[in-house]
């Protein structure tokens, strides 16, 4: 055999092993990188089943640095935007949450757990803001008011209003908690410090200590002048919070406040209880469905 022959074949030999070695080289690289973006992956889809939006960006981030996917640049944005809608909830800032959320739950390649936890979000959100405009928001404007008015201890009757809400503990009320919390002590302050505000307050309310039977006799004057007779006692009236077997959730309240309120009653003069009760006595599935029949027949003598 001719020596270049022999070299000949020798080259091929050495072409076909090259190749060889790197097409398991390059698959090996493959397969690395594919175990590695799944890895992050599944890292941060454990992280979205706890609700750890920061850690499960990061895991989404790392996925998406290892490999560029409409995936992981979706999951990444739907855990940003999570943590971006609670924190504007938590601010008192509900359009900006509710525009952020709806980017979550309308996202292209989105995950599934991510959209869904971002629709109870929105509820929860719209829940929070109900709540702020139509009980939180004006009991602060009563008590800013008796502070203009350097009635310090109605002031006081407010925020602690404020800080008897069933849900003012949950996180996405802390501001207005706080606000509260330090509008009772300046106003002690200011109470202390100023005796005529004091005597003046106890001259309306018939001594300075009874400044919250003050505050539940003007309320049952208002819910009488409102609807008849929305204070009224009766079946719940001790705490009875349940209807058909159940606890009535505090949004369900919500729903009920707004419901009272469409139908052209002063939503704002009926209380937690009076509202279980009337949910009870219209017999309804649901709080949207109670009609002003059913108002009329519960504040009924």
């Amino acid at each position: 055999m001719k020596k270049t022959t022999i070299w000949t074949i020798v080259a091929a030999v050495v072409v076909v092993l090259g190749g060889s070695f790197f097409f398991v080289k390059q698959n090996s690289t493959n397969n690395q990188v594919e175990a590695s973006y799944n890895q992050a992956i599944t890292h941060g889809k454990k992280a979205v089943a706890n609700k750890n939006y920061a850690e499960a960006s990061n895991k989404f981030k790392q996925a998406l640095n290892i490999k560029k996917t409409k995936q992981a640049a979706a999951y990444k944005s739907q855990a940003d935007n999570m943590l971006v809608t609670i924190k504007y909830a938590q601010d008192g800032k509900y359009d900006q949450a509710l525009k952020a959320i709806n980017q979550v739950i309308t996202k292209s390649n989105g995950y599934p757990v991510l959209t869904k936890q971002g629709e109870k979000l929105k509820s929860l959100v719209e829940d929070v803001e109900d709540n702020y405009k139509h009980e939180i928001k004006p009991i602060f404007a009563t008590a800013f008011q008796a502070e203009a008015d350097k009635q310090y201890l109605k002031a006081i009757d407010q925020y602690q209003k404020v800080l008897n809400l069933p849900y003012i503990g949950d996180k996405y009320y802390q501001k207005y908690k706080n606000i509260a919390q330090a509008g009772i002590k300046k106003d002690k302050k200011a109470a202390t410090n100023g005796k005529s505000a004091i005597q003046g307050y106890a001259a309306i309310s018939g001594n300075g200590s009874s400044s919250n039977n003050h505050a539940k006799s003007n309320n049952a004057q208002n819910s009488i002048g409102a609807t008849g007779n929305a204070g009224k006692t009766g079946e719940g009236s001790m705490g009875n919070h349940q209807v058909n077997g159940k606890t009535v959730a505090k949004n369900q309240i919500a729903q009920l406040r707004k419901r009272v309120g469409k139908l052209g009653y002063d939503a704002m003069s009926w209380s937690p209880q009076d509202l279980i009760d009337l949910y009870r006595s219209s017999k309804r599935a649901n709080p949207n469905l109670i009609t002003k029949k059913d108002v009329q027949k519960y504040l009924k003598p």
